[in-house]
């Protein structure tokens, strides 16, 4: 349904002019004839091409995507009042093109077109406005898929503990993981639905909640970017000893999600945040356990980043105990102080984004829970991340609802090394399915507990094979973390400024590490797909163009080939072409096999949630360093798995990071 907001009354403000002068011409019985009601509707025509072409320059040449959906809107009512432009001159048109056509298309005598040329002619029309109407159902509608039983994987890297979810769609047979990355993957055939929803604000509200304003909070210090990635990875970090201030906490949020600074594009107004998000959307929403917080009573509470306040949602010490009883990792619940919960409202992100969304939102709670991670290992804290839940337990515990809102991820701040046995988990039971293809992924990647038994599964390591390669430097070092997150924003513009190899040294490590022992202790991290980080260096001193794999055993780029491919990436990058100028782009890709094991489709989650906290580390880093970095959800899938030399059925690029001076 279409909601007035102050957007769609602008966009269609020359259309409602248009119609209401003529209402009140028709009122006042002064209709106008045809030749002034045609040459009106031609300057609306005019005021669409002026708008789309004015806002397409404004965005092609800064970048700036939120003004992207002032952009494509008065496209679509370009294209339709065009064509109602062009029908209400269908007879002069006619004439023109019957009297430039062949002897053969029209009738001697009347100078018309011949009979079957105008039932052909009007055949195509309709399986023109068929297939476009068609298109954007698909685009925008449900479609039907077949679930599978009694399916396996061949080739997984382990057997699957948690079965991959098999359904059949378009004649094809494939897992649901799989089915979901094909149709979300660019790029895509048909048109894009048109957007008549408004945007949704990025913050709930809990009016009747009592609130809790947060301390100011400092912004410098923290220590190096790659100090506390290792620390946190590495699970080095002390556990809690004596609770959590709430000076404390409210820093921690403050830089995990916090409001950064306000912006403005073209009269739209945005809070930007500390982690990034596309189309600054912010669909990620942060609830806080504590239990032994210093000034807060224990409860379940909601953050509020622009008032930089916790809603205190409900009270009670037995929560922590409710929380273990769903979660995969209970023993790192036992003793944290506060506990972090990620979910995402989708909808924030689905009405522009449509089916991409979901790898969107997910690599979005990656970022923030990087800064998370990074923060509390900053201090000394160890700040697992958890992903292994009861989807439907975790729900009903923040009273959610699921529909609209999902809990992806949990944190606990301050949690002990103990280990304990390790609860089952099965996938939920999916029948006949007809869904949004966000709820469809969603629902497949959820699992929920059945019981207890012993050991963590953990991933086989990712073997680098004896590869071997040119030695990267001692990583440079820049500002203080708490400074780089302030500072961190995507850059878009890099100038002629080659990269240093220390500076290249230090992205590569603050995002893959540079320690084979790093990334272990992490329950979330032991469960998911090892990522292969490869590098398409166009600018770097010391480091000819081509393309390279980041060992991070050896601290080490082996060369797949060389070359200058800034031109295809820019291509494959949607033709964004501030990524042909930048002096290296990273892509972090995982195979299949890798993914689905050991827990099916739930490892499609993992995989993104790992690849949003590691391109964060390079967000960060950047920003350290003062390097321009850019995140690039939107590419053609294939193209990228091309130039990287991937065979794309066996392994995905899912991430794309751009770094420049």
């Amino acid at each position: 349904m279409l909601k007035l907001t102050s957007r769609f009354v602008l966009v269609f403000l020359p259309l409602a002019l248009y119609f209401l002068w003529l209402g009140v011409r028709v009122v006042k019985r002064s209709r106008p004839n045809r030749f002034t009601a045609t040459t009106a509707f031609s300057l609306v025509v005019l005021a669409y091409f002026l708008a789309v072409v004015g806002t397409g320059i404004f965005w092609v040449a800064s970048q700036e995507l939120p003004i992207f959906d002032w952009h494509y809107l008065p496209g679509y009512l370009l294209l339709a009042v065009a064509l109602v432009h062009v029908t209400l001159h269908w007879r002069n048109v006619a004439s023109l093109l019957s009297g430039k056509a062949p002897d053969v298309f029209i009738e001697p005598d009347s100078g018309r077109f011949r009979f079957w040329v105008r039932i052909a002619a009007y055949g195509l029309l309709a399986l023109a406005a068929g297939g476009v109407v068609y298109s954007i159902g698909v685009r925008q509608g449900s479609r039907y898929i077949t679930i599978v039983t009694g399916e396996s994987h061949q080739g997984l890297t382990a057997e699957p503990l948690i079965p991959p979810v098999f359904v059949e769609a378009g004649g094809k047979r494939t897992t649901l993981a799989e089915y979901y990355h094909t149709i979300s993957s660019y790029p895509r055939v048909g048109l894009r639905g048109l957007t008549v929803s408004a945007r949704q604000g990025p913050y709930k509200e809990y009016p009747e909640k009592p609130v809790i304003s947060l301390p100011p909070v400092r912004s410098e210090g923290g220590g190096s970017v790659e100090d506390a990635y290792h620390s946190w990875a590495a699970g080095r970090a002390r556990s809690d000893q004596g609770g959590l201030t709430l000076d404390r906490l409210s820093e921690l949020l403050s830089h995990t999600l916090g409001v950064s600074r306000p912006a403005a594009y073209n009269g739209l107004r945005y809070d930007l945040r500390t982690a990034p998000s596309a189309g600054a959307l912010y669909p990620v929403n942060i609830y806080v356990l504590a239990s032994k917080v210093q000034g807060l009573a224990p409860g379940l509470y909601y953050y509020h980043a622009k008032r930089s306040a916790l809603y205190q949602i409900r009270s009670d010490p037995a929560l922590t105990v409710q929380l273990q009883m769903l979660s995969g990792s209970p023993e790192l619940l036992t003793d944290a102080p506060a506990t972090v919960i990620f979910t995402a409202t989708f909808g924030r992100t689905d009405f522009k984004y449509q089916q991409r969304t979901y790898r969107y939102v997910v690599m979005e709670v990656g970022h923030a829970a990087c800064n998370l991670g990074l923060c509390a290992a900053s201090i000394g804290l160890r700040a697992p991340m958890i992903g292994r839940f009861d989807d439907q337990a975790l729900n009903t515990f923040l009273d959610i609802n699921p529909s609209a809102e999902a809990g992806l991820l949990i944190m606990p701040l301050g949690s002990s090394r103990a280990t304990s046995p390790e609860p089952v988990f099965q996938r939920e039971p999916m029948g006949p399915f007809r869904a949004s293809v966000i709820d469809l992924i969603h629902k497949g990647t959820s699992i929920r507990r059945v019981g207890m038994k012993g050991g963590l599964p953990r991933h086989p390591p990712h073997l680098e094979a004896g590869l071997t390669g040119m030695p990267l430097p001692v990583p440079a070092r820049g500002k203080p973390l708490l400074e780089a997150i302030t500072l961190r924003r995507s850059v878009r513009e890099y100038g002629p400024t080659p990269m240093s190899r220390e500076e290249l040294a230090a992205l590569c490590a603050a995002s893959a590490g540079d320690s084979k022992d790093i990334l272990i202790s992490d329950p979330l991290f032991a469960l998911s797909s090892p990522l292969t980080l490869s590098l398409i260096v166009r600018d770097v001193k010391g480091v000819r163009p081509g393309v390279y794999r980041y060992l991070p055993a050896s601290h080490a780029l082996h060369l797949l080939k060389e070359g200058d491919y800034s031109r295809q990436l820019a291509e494959a990058s949607m033709r964004q072409e501030f990524v042909g100028t930048a002096a290296v782009v990273f892509v972090l890709s995982a195979k299949w096999k890798d993914i689905l094991s050991p827990d099916g489709d739930r490892g499609y989650r993992y995989v993104h949630v790992r690849a949003g906290a590691m391109g964060e580390g390079i967000y960060l880093q950047g920003a350290s360093l003062g390097i321009g970095v850019c995140s690039i959800g939107a590419f053609q899938d294939s193209s990228i798995a091309g130039i990287i030399g991937l065979d794309f059925n066996e392994e995905i690029p899912i991430y794309e990071i751009v770094a420049g001076k």
